[in-house]
């Protein structure tokens, strides 16, 4: 039932933005920069946002304010699900992820260096919130060097810039700030695979955090990566507000599963500082590559599908992201 209504359970909208950042000064950044633009934009929003005096934010849980149900900076970072997942859904952060593949650490005035966020559903009104703490995060710096950036371009899918400068400052292009789906994306990679074919390979381009048998995955196994695959569609309904039982679903993707012919592998380790929480941690994925026996037909539309939504824990970070080739 769910694999042949795929366009009706992918019908989730978003809308990715592409930003180019300039570089204002000499200056070290973060090796793993998407860790370290998403916890800074927390941060400006929090500092934009919060109504407390600094010195008590500091020293306070945001999870024990009494404003916690109103504040917009919780609003963004773990947009309220419309449909109760039936497992525990305490602080998803299903509205948006952020991704940054540049691994480089020194640059020079005048360097630039990409990064994407991807807003999902009712969190796309959070625009203005999203721009103004990018903004802010450029002024104040990234990493412990504090390098400045500048954005001097934002794309959208259809590689329209959305920003503008007049002489009233920087303006956003609203007509241009307008939602794909999911559904929509997957109809045209079939249409991309259907004329250039396809080789039946799965390329983990980012970590990826997945347990199988309970375990972290520690190589590829493609239950573990299509119940992610549905344990995700399922939540962005969830998020949408679209019936969808997890169980029937599953049971639909698993069963007729491709068998992995050959596969590299690679456990990545990537640390991650908390300013929030005055705490380093380390969150541990698995890259490399797969290449299936097939790629079966009903499955097809949820794996590319899966190239925007990515899979697996810690996707706001980036991590989960994969292509179909």
């Amino acid at each position: 039932m769910y694999l042949e209504s795929w366009n009706k359970y992918l019908n989730i909208p978003y809308v990715k933005l592409h930003f180019t950042a300039r570089i204002l000064e000499d200056c070290h950044l973060p090796k793993n920069k998407t860790s370290a633009i998403r916890g800074g934009v927390g941060q400006m929003m929090i500092r934009q946002n919060c109504i407390r005096p600094e010195e008590i934010r500091k020293d306070e849980d945001c999870n024990c304010c009494s404003c916690r149900e109103e504040c917009l900076v919780q609003r963004f970072l773990y947009t309220p699900m419309t449909i109760l997942p039936s497992f525990s859904a305490d602080k998803l952060s299903m509205g948006y992820l952020f991704e940054c593949e540049n691994y480089y650490e020194r640059f020079r005035e005048g360097d630039t260096f990409l990064f994407h966020v991807t807003l999902f559903g009712k969190s796309r009104v959070y625009l203005n919130l999203l721009l103004q703490a990018v903004f802010a995060l450029g002024a104040n710096g990234l990493g412990k060097e504090k390098g400045r950036f500048q954005i001097v371009e934002i794309l959208n899918s259809r590689k329209e810039n959305i920003m503008v400068n007049s002489p009233y400052g920087i303006q956003i292009l609203k007509e241009r700030y307008y939602p794909e789906t999911l559904a929509g994306y997957a109809a045209f990679r079939m249409k991309q695979i259907a004329m250039n074919g396809c080789e039946g390979r799965l390329k983990f381009q980012t970590e990826t955090a997945l347990k199988y048998q309970k375990e972290l995955m520690r190589e590829f196994q493609m239950e573990a990566i299509i119940s992610a695959l549905a344990r995700r569609t399922y939540l962005f309904n969830c998020f949408e507000g679209t019936e969808m039982n997890l169980d029937d679903l599953m049971e639909e993707m698993l069963s007729d599963l491709p068998e992995i012919r050959f596969q590299q592998e690679e456990i990545i380790q990537v640390r991650r500082f908390s300013s929030r929480q005055m705490s380093s941690m380390r969150l541990e994925g698995i890259k490399g590559e797969i290449w299936l026996d097939r790629l079966p037909e009903p499955l097809l539309p949820y794996l590319l599908a899966g190239e925007i939504m990515h899979i697996g824990k810690n996707t706001s970070f980036g991590f989960g992201r994969y292509r179909v080739f």
